[in-house]
């Protein structure tokens, strides 16, 4: 799969992203990129600004971590993942954990075109694109639908105005009340958990994630207070 751009699709394309989203489809790698054209359009359209605020929500994290804050105005950026060299690091680092999942789940870190990042409201947005991966990698929650509610979580326990994932959890919760019902208990506690963790570890926000790839992923959990929700399959957790 090329790469694919950030800028918003025409409303008849979005539209049909949504319904596929919501379908469920089996194919993983078109399930990602019809998700990422919802989430482009909603973010970068009129309307998904006034409800994302991704303005508040930057100013909300650089008041809560010097860390992040600094980041933010040097505009400090994921570089573009070198996954041969970070499976060359130390098993049991961030960068080989996260080579071999990605060659486990057949997923191109690099898939999504450089978005721009002039004010700090469109660096987070960015930031929050480049990182997500890595993010379910430091909380162990799997990316699956399940994961991705853990993750959700783990994001409204540090910015609790993060009201884009607010908005696009309520997809996924009506993609289960369409197809899997019996989901929907599993995903709540996965949210709720990820909530606690996220409220009790340090803001991930703040983090150069390039800096961080030849250390240790268990280490650096406990440093930063991370509770790991341990949802990875065997093979990646041997990693």
């Amino acid at each position: 799969m090329g790469k694919y751009s950030y800028k918003p699709k025409n409303p008849f394309r979005t539209a049909l992203a949504l319904w596929r989203v919501v379908k469920d489809s089996e194919d993983a790698g078109a399930n990602i990129e019809e998700a990422a054209i919802v989430q482009f359009a909603f973010n970068r359209s009129r309307w998904g600004r006034k409800i994302a605020r991704w303005d508040l929500l930057a100013q909300e994290v650089g008041q809560s971590s010097a860390e992040a804050k600094q980041l933010m105005q040097n505009r400090v950026r994921l570089p573009e993942v070198d996954l041969q060299a970070l499976a060359a690091l130390p098993i049991g680092s961030v960068g080989h954990t996260f080579a071999v999942v990605a060659a486990e789940r057949d997923i191109d870190p690099n898939l999504v075109e450089k978005m721009p990042a002039e004010t700090d409201a469109d660096w987070l947005m960015a930031y929050s694109y480049e990182t997500h991966d890595l993010w379910h990698l430091m909380t162990g929650f799997y990316y699956d639908l399940e994961g991705e509610f853990g993750v959700a979580g783990f994001y409204m326990g540090q910015m609790p105005k993060f009201s884009f994932i607010a908005f696009f959890t309520a997809i996924l919760v009506f993609k289960i009340i369409w197809h899997d019902r019996d989901a929907l208990a599993a995903c709540t506690r996965a949210f709720v958990d990820g909530y606690e963790m996220g409220r009790q570890a340090r803001c991930l926000v703040g983090v150069d994630w390039a800096s961080v790839y030849a250390h240790d992923l268990d280490a650096l959990r406990v440093e930063w207070g991370v509770r790991s929700a341990d949802n990875f399959p065997a093979l990646s957790r041997a990693a």
